[in-house]
């Protein structure tokens, strides 16, 4: 117990001079870098006084055995006064920085530099002195540069110290071998080498490299050190304002209840100042409620038992009560007598609050929809209540369509509010008694509960579509978005709730692969697709790099003259194992995965690359066309990344036919706008793609700098036999006429549907009618067989 309480006390008292010294070192910390280079140069200077002394020692040794000796003392008066001057001047300047540092680094900011330098300079004349080329003490130019890398901070420059030693030397052995400088002879060593220039050669290169290798290594371990020595600072740094800033209360009684100290924050919690606490007796601050606990367990701690956190109630100056929770430790203070150490914090508002943070853990704090953790547990609850009643439960997964692209473009905080408009929606598509759910990112949950037939599901799952399909008004953008929806039923698909959300998900992936915008119901056969969805994510991941992606082309005709207009490049991916992937498959996973943008820039180089190869060939100039995805759309880098592959490849801009995807313009129109009249401006053809699914206004195209409409597929193939379709077949070929537009007709397949275009004056067509997609190698021959080949294309020209 002894050991205890001076182990506490000792803590505070080093707690307390620990922050003092970390408040003075942060309110001057100019302060502080002065004392730390200080430090450094006091130990370079210790070091200089060693190798001064050991200097001295050996020059007194060989100085009285060369006298003694046949050689006698060899040196001049003269050499003998550079050298007793020479060790002087050390001795002078380093005497000055270790008596006037303080002084001497207010006047002079790059002493260190300077000393250094003076250093080289004084060891270049004490290796003259020593005999150059054969001198002994080449090796304390290496001391130098040692010096160097602990008393300057930049690398380059201790590197440049390294190389300015070698210099020195270089520059001294150069004097002595032309005889600018004459040699001193020293014994024991051969005078023809100071004439030999392949010995000195080889002497420079050694005490070089070495110098230079002392600079690098020298500055790498002193950088090392200021690393691990920064680090441990900061880690102090963060380790005394944690505890500077702690809520822990820390109290001292006797075992009578005496307060003997309170820190500041049992102070502050509790209202009482020090010396008003001395006042207090502990059990007088104890509620009623806790009394009879904390006296039982005080005893316990005088008896010696070691006891588990304890929880209790104070009464703060002015009737407060607080709930603190803490532990408490018996010892004996340095006077002998017993003391008692607590140590609790104040835990009053996370009572409070327990039950709020309760709903927050349960609810997603953007939407305030329930998260996944309170969607599992209203599955589950849904789940007996259909066992129970005999009804089913239907579980949609849904997942917001190109939502990244508005995210990633428009920023966060406008796809943080278009989530909440979402959330909104969808509350308002289904009853009070379901749950819809936000359980990460863009992908939301709908729980149906007390459902009695599939069509009650469909009719909800349109419902959503049509609500969300409704534009949304987000800071000034007015942004679309669709979503795709998996369902999975209960009892039907899985009585497992994890079961039933995975299917459910399964589903809602191969909604996506159909085109999204659209809800499918889970069928078994799906899993299967997922295993395979696996697999091609896996492996999309090396089709590039292994050369797997193909490129088809598909012609567009003049459907008055028969005439090629353009060549669409279509995209394929031969897979080593499961053969032609339809990209309706695998599309989709580029999207999702980014890769989309890689593969995307591919096609494009490919398909210029390939019409310029068939001007080569003496074809006629065609327009290329390329499908451009949302995911491109938004690049940043767009513009730069065709102008590029269009000097690369040397084809006309006036070849190259973009087509964008009508639902990924309207998606953010004003951001298209801008887009668009830059893609123009640079002589390409800009076609809508898919018109009719998305949202557009005759407004909104007016705005748009595009040069063709095209007519999905999906209005042309029935257009013989609905009225509905050829309604919009016909409003878009007029709407289009009235802007000045071409438009173009895909997947015409009939001579009956090629008529209905005509009649209604449609520019152009594409389709299995004329040819299949063909690869690159097909389509000479394809051309050279027509009677009619390719329309005229004005090149070098805005359209």
């Amino acid at each position: 117990m002894t050991q205890t309480s001076l182990t506490g006390s000792r803590w505070l008292d080093s707690v307390a001079r620990r922050l003092k010294h970390l408040r003075e070192g942060l309110k001057s910390p100019e302060s502080g870098r002065l004392e730390e280079f200080k430090a450094r140069t006091f130990l370079v200077v210790k070091c200089r006084w060693l190798l001064l002394t050991l200097v001295g020692i050996y020059c007194l040794v060989a100085g009285s055995t060369y006298y003694v000796s046949r050689i006698g003392l060899f040196l001049s008066p003269s050499q003998v006064m550079f050298l007793v001057v020479t060790a002087s001047t050390v001795i002078a300047y380093n005497l000055l920085l270790h008596l006037f540092y303080q002084r001497i680094i207010c006047c002079f900011r790059f002493i260190n530099v300077f000393q250094i330098v003076l250093d080289l300079l004084l060891v270049t004349v004490l290796v003259h002195l020593s005999g150059g080329a054969s001198s002994w003490f080449w090796p304390v130019y290496l001391i130098v540069t040692i010096e160097a890398a602990f008393l300057i901070e930049g690398k380059r420059e201790v590197w440049f110290v390294g190389a300015f030693g070698g210099i020195l030397y270089g520059a001294l052995l150069a004097l002595e071998h032309f005889g600018f400088i004459p040699n001193v002879p020293m014994p024991f060593v051969e005078p023809g080498l100071h004439q030999d220039p392949h010995y000195i050669l080889l002497v420079w290169l050694w005490v070089s490299l070495l110098n230079a290798a002392a600079a690098v290594i020298g500055s790498y371990f002193v950088s090392v050190i200021e690393r691990e020595s920064e680090a441990t600072r900061q880690s102090e740094e963060r380790l005394m304002g944690f505890l500077d800033t702690a809520n822990d209360l820390i109290l001292s009684f006797s075992p009578e209840g005496r307060l003997r100290y309170v820190n500041e924050a049992w102070q502050q919690v509790l209202g009482y100042t020090a010396e008003e606490a001395k006042e207090l007796s502990f059990f007088g601050i104890i509620h009623p409620d806790s009394r009879e606990r904390c006296n039982a367990e005080l005893e316990r701690i005088l008896a010696g038992d070691v006891l588990s956190p304890l929880e209790a109630t104070l009464v703060a100056k002015g009737g407060r009560s607080i709930i603190v929770e803490g532990s408490l430790t018996c010892g004996v203070d340095g006077e002998g007598s017993t003391a008692v150490w607590g140590i609790c914090r104040d835990i009053t508002e996370r009572k409070q609050v327990e039950e709020q943070l309760y709903r927050l853990a349960h609810h997603d704090t953007l939407t305030g929809l329930p998260n996944r953790i309170l969607f599992l547990d209203r599955l589950q609850q849904a789940k007996a209540h259909a066992n129970r009643y005999r009804h089913h439960v239907a579980l949609m997964f849904l997942d917001l369509d190109r939502f990244k692209i508005i995210n990633d473009t428009l920023g966060h905080p406008v796809g943080d509010k278009l989530l909440q408009e979402v959330a909104k929606r969808l509350v308002d598509c289904v009853r009070e008694v379901d749950t819809v759910a936000r359980i990460g990112g863009d992908e939301f949950t709908v729980v149906l509960v007390n459902i009695d037939s599939v069509e009650d599901v469909k009719r909800v799952a349109q419902k959503i579509l049509k609500s969300l399909s409704v534009p949304f008004m987000v800071d000034s953008f007015e942004l679309y978005i669709t979503t795709s929806i998996g369902i999975a039923l209960y009892p039907g698909d899985d009585e497992n709730p994890d079961n039933l959300v995975k299917k459910a998900d399964i589903a809602m992936y191969h909604a996506k692969g159909e085109g999204r915008n659209t809800f499918k119901f889970y069928v078994p056969k799906m899993d299967a697709n997922a295993d395979k969805r696996l697999l091609l994510e896996t492996s999309l991941r090396k089709a590039l790099d292994n050369e797997e992606f193909r490129v088809y082309y598909q012609p567009k005709v003049d459907i008055t003259t028969k005439q090629i207009t353009a060549m669409e490049a279509l995209l394929r991916w031969q897979h080593p194992t499961l053969g032609l992937v339809a990209p309706s498959e695998f599309i989709p996973l580029a999207e999702e995965t980014g890769l989309i943008v890689p593969i995307g820039e591919w096609v494009l180089r490919a398909a210029c690359l390939q019409n310029r190869k068939w001007l080569e060939m003496g074809l006629p100039p065609m327009k290329v066309a390329v499908n451009l995805s949302g995911y491109q759309f938004q690049q940043p880098n767009l513009l730069d990344i065709i102008r590029t592959v269009l000097a690369d490849t040397g084809l006309d801009p006036g070849l190259l036919e973009l087509e964008i995807t009508e639902s990924v313009i309207m998606q953010n129109p004003d951001f298209a706008v801008a887009v668009l009249a830059e893609i123009r401006d640079l002589g390409i053809h800009i076609s809508i793609d898919d018109f009719g699914t998305g949202y557009s206004s005759l407004a909104h195209l007016k705005r748009f700098s595009i040069n063709t409409l095209k007519i999905d597929k999906s209005f042309v193939r029935d257009v013989e036999i609905n009225s509905a379709d050829a309604a919009i077949a016909t409003a878009i070929i007029a709407m289009g006429n009235s802007l000045n537009l071409k438009v173009i007709a895909e997947g015409v397949e009939t001579e009956g549907q090629l008529t209905f275009l005509s009649e209604n004056k449609c520019d152009e067509v594409q389709g299995f009618l004329f040819s299949t997609p063909m690869p690159s190698e097909d389509v000479a021959d394809f051309l050279r067989g027509r009677t009619t080949l390719v329309a005229p294309v004005s090149l070098n020209s805005a359209p």
